[in-house]
């Protein structure tokens, strides 16, 4: 086993080197740099143990272990962004489709505003609260006739925003 004096003398000589060769395979001298002394670092505190044969080796095959292990670190990390980037697409199309519903909505609430008011009444009491129509019918003292027309002619003038709603690009009625 060299002694440690012997062991930075080959770290030394070689640290020009493996920052040539980090530089080619990373084509980042910054990154070569820094993985270049993090390298010298670790084998420096092998040979402060006394468990280096062969420093020069070692340098490299730790220079080459931190490279694998910054790619691992960068895959990991746009994989984050990645997932973080489609959770925020996600969140976008639920802001938007909101943005539709209430829009939709107030356009139906705007159509329901226009119907004469017993067949609005009749409407939102079946389609909003759920009523049958019997119960409409006693309640409003009208017949379940009546109840019937009042419902097919308030879908019937509501139909157009349902046919805009449905064709994409249509023109708005």
């Amino acid at each position: 086993m060299p002694s440690l004096a012997q062991v930075v003398e080959e770290l030394t000589g070689a640290y020009t080197e493996l920052k040539r060769y980090l530089g080619w395979k990373l084509n980042d001298s910054h990154k070569a740099a820094d993985i270049a002394q993090e390298s010298f670092e670790r084998v420096y505190h092998h040979a402060l143990k006394g468990k280096v044969a062969r420093p020069r080796a070692l340098l490299f095959s730790a220079a080459r272990n931190l490279i694998i292990d910054q790619g691992r670190s960068e895959q990991r990390d746009q994989s984050l962004m990645d997932e973080l980037g489609q959770h925020s697409n996600d969140m976008a199309a639920s802001v938007e489709q909101q943005v539709l519903h209430r829009h939709q909505l107030e356009r139906v609430a705007a159509r329901l505003q226009r119907l004469p008011r017993k067949r609005r009444e009749v409407f939102v009491l079946a389609r909003i609260y759920g009523y049958s129509y019997a119960e409409i019918a006693a309640r409003m003292d009208i017949s379940v006739a009546a109840v019937e027309k009042h419902i097919a002619r308030a879908v019937l003038d509501c139909s157009d925003l349902i046919e805009s709603d449905s064709a994409p690009g249509a023109p708005r009625k």
